[in-house]
């Protein structure tokens, strides 16, 4: 016998069908007793709530029609079943489905809505029970998120059928609940009809990977809670007036009119406790008139003035408190809502909040943890949002589909503006299945259910339609019903500009012009140009593919600089490695391809600011430079200089930091303070004195400021560095370098080799995905057909001279001269071995992390130290370079040995780590790379910048390496 109700509709092949018996969605509000324990917001100790996370009994099916009544039946034993995490992925429990990934080809052939020739489904089983007191009122189910579909039983019963595996879906169980122990069964689809909309750059996986639980309300309980908490304008700019919206919607039985003397008492109060204002008291709603009956509700609306504003830079939250009160004068539930203050509005080709133009330095990102894939939880999310605000992260957008609402929860308390974005990508079918009518229903549904789930969050800025699914009428239908539903947004789609214009183009859908991987010269031609009315924020920019993320202080000079341009959030967050365990017993963090899953794009998943596992990628210290709270310039004329301090926020002043700065001469600190920071308002910039004397005798002085938090936060502590700056009080031209003329015999010799290779990064090319080149980064397709990544050198025309002088240094000097047909090279340079007792590095260069030419902004010039770099990346690339180099020293610690290299005339980039290039580049991970002992040096007179090609803009010109002759010299000396 097969599936109960469902076996023979087979709604999983049919995306017209988008629920069965699926309630409305709503908040995710819980009933309390009392106001002091809905204040304390812990779901657990709330009397009408169960969570049933935890460990099921799961059995899998290879095709959905193999799943059969029984295994579903309450009197079937689960004694040889598998267990299984809920939250979970059954894709990577061992059961024999496998994570897939691809990026925008579907996993199988054929045309929406086809299915595979085979559909894995999993049975998950558990049991709960309930207090007496349950029985006598209603009692609901809950589903997080299930991928793909999910049908859901209780003690052998079919109770429903929802899709979207993003967002929750709930149920009634009441009539099918019992006294005692009670079963639930819950089959998942692996894939559906609907998979075809939710076609992601991201891991196909399965299963329940959000929480389950079931919820109790009295037959006459509160349904939902909307919360809208704006400011009046004319207060913005003195002291704001909040307005406060509370609308409670009762939910009463069918059969049942509701006795008009229900009410509801409404306050708001601080997050301590502290009332503020009156309480107010709404009657509900208890007629029930053709025409006019908009269900049982109570309203209270009221200003409250004095209200801090909740902005991302000032996260001021408060607490609005409903009791719900029978006609006896009875309280018969609680509820607790976490709001903020605060208005979103474009005027004048400006994104405002709170009446101010903020620059939106964000970040997208997806649910991932290598252990768990999709089945993130609270303190996970934690881990990321901390992380992205020790980065000077202020924005965040739900790449590509809502997610768990304590995530929302968490942007809200931190202090993250959010982009929310329905489960909506069709990417195989980009521009046609929004056409469908099949799938109309769905695609309403996905954006109207995100809208009412999370319409009470203050981090929400901006509603988007989804990602990559064409443009038509089912996107302006949608957009017209949220901008009727919820004025106090604004929205984004980016489909609807990419399919028209950025003029005029597609505004019934969007309020932004919101771009993927458009060129600098684009958007600012765009900025410049004036037309329109929409500020340009891009959606997706700088492509963190690898060692990436080039020009991104290009990409904010232009930000900043330009009208109508106002921010972006950078491709992607985090890898999406996966922990793997090879049946050799070696482990990895494995990408597409590595389960077997074809087809497949490779590393394209591996893509991330931080790796799998929260460690950030080198990338990271430059986003952190270019979205810094404060920067220090010099201003004045060259007898008279001062700094001037810019506050590059937009409602706090600087009173919440702190500042020291170091006087760096020819390398080396010589002196150090504290920087008083001048109390300058937000947006605004001040002049203070420089601190110190510039020494006479000096080659080369810098200053460097480094602003800390002055005190704990909810993301950091006191002393966390916020900002950092270099200024030049005296410049040195590099032929003026001096060479170090410290008398010493020569222990150590190298035989630098010209070389003009370097291991491909992402951005040049897809060294395991040749048939990307045409899509994507063509340098390395060009590089091998050159023939540098075996010929090197020896392709161009060199020359290299060794003068031994009277103390036994050697100078070198290298002479390459670049034909035009090789214009464009990875680098100029040479390279050579150390023995591997020189295990220290101390250089005088840009530092202290690794850097390249167009990602060096944030690399401040002085002496540092340190050991060789270890490959920071998932694919094995070029990495650990320093750019601008004076000198370098290679320390051997035990016999105090030291080589040293010293720039003569110029300024050389410099790297030494235990691999050639060609070990680099001819691994594919990490478990195909070999350490040699020996450390490789690279020493190049130009490198090519890193760009963003792997999906996006190449290099641009200024930072390439072009055809002409390159001549540069170096003493090599021993100590």
């Amino acid at each position: 016998m097969s599936l109960p109700i469902l076996g023979d509709i087979s709604p999983w092949a049919d995306p017209s069908v988008v629920a069965i018996n699926r309630l409305p969605m709503r908040s995710p509000i819980v009933p309390f007793v009392n106001v002091e324990s809905a204040r304390q917001n812990d779901r657990g100790k709330s009397p009408w709530f169960l969570s049933l996370n935890g460990t099921w009994s799961i059995e899998r099916f290879e095709d959905v029609s193999e799943v059969t009544a029984s295994s579903i039946n309450p009197k079937t034993s689960t004694a040889e079943w598998a267990d299984i995490s809920v939250p979970g992925n059954w894709t990577l429990a061992g059961l024999g489905d496998l994570p897939h990934y691809t990026n925008v080809t579907m996993p199988w052939k054929g045309r929406p809505p086809s299915l595979p020739p085979t559909v894995a489904t999993a049975v998950h089983r558990t049991t709960f029970s309930v207090t007496a007191e349950w029985m006598s009122r209603r009692t609901f189910i809950h589903v997080g998120g299930a991928e793909s579909v999910h049908a859901v039983y209780v003690n052998g019963v079919f109770i429903g059928y929802g899709t979207d595996s993003r967002l929750p879906s709930e149920y009634d169980i009441t009539e099918q609940l019992v006294s005692g122990e009670n079963s639930v069964a819950i089959v998942v689809c692996r894939y559906s009809a609907h998979s075809h909309l939710e076609d992601q750059d991201q891991w196909w996986m399965a299963g329940l990977h959000r929480e389950v639980f079931v919820q109790s309300r009295a037959y006459v309980g509160v349904r939902d809670i909307r919360v809208d908490a704006g400011v009046t304008k004319s207060s913005l700019r003195k002291k704001p007036i909040g307005t406060l919206s509370v609308v409670v919607e009762l939910e009463v039985p069918l059969h049942e009119q509701l006795n008009r003397h229900w009410s509801v008492r409404v306050h708001l109060e601080s997050l301590d406790g502290k009332r503020i204002g009156n309480e107010h008291v709404a009657s509900v709603s208890w007629f029930d008139s053709p025409y006019i009956f908009a269900g049982h509700i109570a309203e209270a609306t009221f200003e409250v003035p004095g209200i801090q504003l909740w902005s991302a830079e000032n996260p001021n939250r408060y607490r609005v408190i409903t009791q719900l009160v029978n006609p006896e004068g009875v309280v018969t539930e609680v509820h607790a809502v976490i709001t903020g203050f605060r208005t979103v509005e474009i005027l004048k080709r400006s994104l405002l909040i709170n009446g101010q133009r903020v620059m939106i330095r964000g970040v997208n990102r997806h649910d991932h943890h290598p252990m768990k894939g999709k089945a993130v939880d609270v303190e996970d999310m934690r881990a990321d949002l901390i992380l992205m605000k020790q980065h000077n992260v202020n924005a965040v957008r739900c790449s590509h589909y809502p997610n768990d609402f304590r995530f929302l929860d968490l942007c809200d308390e931190l202090g993250l503006y959010v982009v929310d974005e329905a489960n909506a990508e069709s990417h195989a079918w980009n521009t046609s299945l929004c056409y469908d009518s099949r799938y109309r229903e769905t695609w309403i549904a996905r954006i109207s259910r995100m809208v009412e789930r999370d319409k009470n969050h203050p981090s929400i800025i901006m509603w988007s339609l989804g990602n990559e699914a064409g443009y038509g009428a089912v996107h302006d239908a949608a957009a017209q019903w949220i901008r009727s539903y919820d004025p106090s947004r604004v929205l984004h789609y980016e489909g609807a500009i990419f399919h028209t214009n950025w003029k005029d183009g597609g505004r019934e859908a969007t309020d932004i012009v919101c771009p993927m991987y458009s060129t600098i010269a684009d958007i600012v031609k765009h900025g410049k140009s004036g037309e329109g009315v929409r500020p340009l924020i891009m959606c997706e920019y700088s492509h963190a593919m690898g060692n990436s993320n080039g020009s991104l202080s290009d990409y904010w000079n232009a930000f900043e600089k330009t009208p109508g341009l106002q921010g972006g959030f950078v491709w992607e967050w985090k890898d999406h490695g996966l922990h793997q365990v090879l049946p050799d017993g070696r482990e990895r963090l494995a990408y597409g391809g590595q389960f077997g899953d074809t087809p497949n794009d490779g590393n394209f998943v591996a893509d991330g600011l931080i790796g799998a596992e929260m460690d950030p990628h080198p990338a990271m210290k430059e986003l952190a430079w270019v979205h810094r709270p404060v920067a220090f310039t010099l201003g004045g004329p060259s007898t008279k200089r001062h700094l001037v301090v810019h506050n590059r926020q937009w409602f706090s002043d600087l009173s919440e930091y702190s500042a020291l700065w170091a006087l760096v001469v020819d390398g080396e600190i010589t002196k150090r303070g504290s920087l008083a920071l001048p109390r300058v308002a937000a947006d605004l910039s001040a002049s203070v004195r420089v601190p110190v004397a510039v020494p006479t005798r000096a080659r080369e002085v810098f200053l460097n400021i480094t602003v800390t938090l002055a005190r704990d936060t909810s993301w950091a502590k006191k002393g966390h560095v916020v900002s950092w700056d270099q200024v030049v009080l005296r410049s040195l031209k590099p032929e003026a370098i001096p060479v170090w003329d410290e008398e010493c015999a020569p222990r150590t010799q190298i035989e630098p080799v010209v070389t003009l290779w370097r291991a491909a990064v992402d951005n040049d090319g897809f060294k395991m995905m040749p048939h990307l080149w045409n899509g994507f980064g063509k340098s390395l397709q060009r590089w091998l057909g050159q023939g540098l990544a075996t010929d090197d050198a020896d392709i161009v025309e060199s020359t290299t001279r060794v003068k031994t002088r009277a103390d036994g240094s050697q100078r070198f000097t290298h002479t390459v001269v670049v034909p035009k047909e090789l214009t464009d090279l990875p680098r100029v340079g040479v390279t050579f071995a150390l023995p591997a007792r020189f295990t220290q590095l101390r250089w005088y260069g840009r530092g202290p992390h690794e850097c390249y030419p167009d990602r060096q902004a944030s690399a401040m010039v002085g002496v540092y130290e340190g050991k060789p770099d270890e490959l920071p990346y998932l694919v094995p690339q070029e990495f650990g370079l320093r750019t601008d180099c004076r000198w370098v020293e290679f320390i051997d610690p035990v016999k105090h040995e030291t080589v040293r290299i010293d720039a003569d005339k110029c300024l050389l980039h410099m790297s030494a780590v235990h691999h050639t290039s060609g070990d680099l580049h001819a691994a594919c991970e990490l478990l195909e790379l070999h350490r040699r002992e020996e450390l490789i040096v690279h020493l190049d007179i130009a490198h090519r910048g890193l760009g963003t090609a792997s999906c996006g803009p190449d290099t641009l010109p200024q930072y390439r390496v072009e055809a002409g002759t390159y001549q540069f010299s170096y003493v090599v000396t021993n100590g």
